[in-house]
């Protein structure tokens, strides 16, 4: 790769320093306006002959090098809660986040819906996933239980 400075100056001219490609007067930001605007760079180099394609290439080439080293990294997955949150009346509200062991026997706000109290997990989920949760896609009975041990396997015993 070529340094930046065989590739792209400062204009010495004004006050306002302008970055050029090397050996032009072509102002960069001309091609970045260009390549934005849905142009091609076959026909940039027509339109600014005084360009080579090499010092062009090699400008781009510097510059997603430098976007590489800038990109922020992608933040890490949220973290879910270590402990039971208690509603008023003792039931557990984010039972979706915890462990099978931190809730079975106790009260528990259905994962799905957030409308049952299960008053001792998991006892009745089945009777309920197959019918009025409201959490879960409509469908026959069966396949209400299948989507909620899928979704929420998580919280039962192995």
């Amino acid at each position: 790769m070529r340094a930046l400075h065989q590739v792209v100056t400062a204009s010495a001219g004004g006050r306002r320093a302008v970055p050029v490609f090397t050996g032009s007067r072509v102002p960069v930001r001309k091609l970045v306006e260009h390549l934005d605007n849905g142009g091609d760079l076959e026909s940039f180099l027509a339109r600014y002959s005084a360009l080579s394609r090499d010092t062009v290439l090699a400008a781009l080439a510097l510059g997603l090098e430098a976007l590489t080293r800038e990109v922020p990294r992608e933040p890490p997955p949220t973290q879910h809660s270590l402990l039971p949150r208690l509603d008023s009346g003792g039931a557990i509200t984010n039972p979706d986040e915890l462990r099978a062991d931190q809730i079975i026997g106790r009260k528990v706000l259905c994962p799905s819906c957030r409308r049952l109290v299960f008053k001792s997990w998991p006892e009745g989920w089945d009777g309920h996933a197959a019918g009025p949760c409201r959490g879960l896609s409509k469908g026959d009975a069966r396949s209400r239980k299948h989507e909620f041990k899928t979704r929420f396997g998580h919280l039962f015993r192995k």
